[in-house]
């Protein structure tokens, strides 16, 4: 049996905007600043790919190349969201961008596969095993949320995780791309750079079809502790595969938290909890927008 902890839409509904009267659904606060373009990269990847993009951390390494195998699982459960969304969705520019940011996040979690494939072949036999392990079980746990959670629960997820991905994106620096082995960052850093051209789109759809900040970041804060406890333990499969030896997940985590607390990715998700946040309001400050262009996004 699989017991649910995360948090109930409302009381009573399984499916639908999670409001009871469609008439409390508040308009798009402004419109999108930032053109999204749907770009379709090719990557020429081989067979003995490096396993650890940045090969004087390990550690670092194993996060990123875990966060690239939660992708194919992920990125479809918000192109899913977006397209019940779309139903409920009568601003022609906000429907606009939603459209364009699925077919953003069709790219990325295609590409993101295929690299996993090649990244899987590589390890060892139980390192794999453990690996398809905790991808079906994110899986099956965005399909459930698909198929049994309000529409209102799914759009304070995702807006979660994208509160996630902003900042994650902001932190990159132009040593970090010097830094990455080519072919791991010509992939994620052309992908973080989408995140940051489309960081508006699910904040805006949540506020119009739902809007009640409190539920968004109850749930929002529920879905990150729910990522990134799957991103964490393939972490640790990875590391303990590296070494072969099994890494202790505490380890792991205490690891990723000083990480991200130094380039203030963990000060960026709390400012995504406060009643003002809005994406819009992020500053981009102008190494991100030279590294965005360095990999073919320019940032308004």
């Amino acid at each position: 049996m699989t017991t649910d902890s995360s948090p109930d839409p409302v009381p009573g509904q399984a499916s639908g905007v999670g409001s009871p009267d469609a008439s409390s659904r508040r308009g798009v606060r402004s419109r999108t600043m930032q053109t999204i373009t749907v770009r379709k990269p090719t990557f020429d990847w081989p067979t003995d790919l490096p396993l650890l993009p940045f090969p004087d951390d390990v550690s670092r390494s194993c996060e990123m190349v875990a966060g690239s195998f939660t992708l194919p699982y992920v990125e479809p459960y918000l192109i899913r969201t977006m397209r019940v969304a779309a139903k409920e969705v009568e601003d022609p520019q906000l429907a606009a961008d939603m459209k364009a940011f699925s077919q953003q996040e069709a790219q990325h979690f295609k590409n993101h596969a295929a690299i996993n494939d090649i990244v899987r072949a590589q390890l060892s036999p139980a390192g794999a095993e453990a690996m398809r392990a905790l991808e079906d079980g994110l899986e099956a746990d965005y399909r459930r949320f698909t198929d049994t959670k309000s529409l209102a629960f799914n759009l304070a997820y995702a807006e979660g995780f994208e509160a996630t991905a902003l900042h994650a994106a902001r932190s990159i620096r132009i040593a970090d791309t010097e830094a990455i082995d080519r072919t791991w960052g010509d992939l994620w850093y052309w992908h973080l750079a989408e995140e940051i051209e489309h960081r508006t789109v699910i904040f805006d759809a949540y506020d119009h079809i739902v809007g009640r900040y409190a539920y968004r970041t109850a749930v929002g804060s529920w879905g990150q502790a729910h990522f990134l406890g799957f991103a964490l333990r393939m972490a640790a499969v990875l590391q303990s595969d590296h070494y072969g030896e099994p890494i202790p997940l505490r380890r792991v985590a205490a690891q990723s938290a000083k990480r991200s607390w130094a380039v203030g990715t963990v000060q960026g998700g709390i400012k995504a909890l406060l009643p003002n946040y809005n994406p819009r309001k992020v500053e981009i400050d102008d190494e991100s927008r030279v590294v965005a262009s360095m990999y073919g996004v320019e940032l308004d």
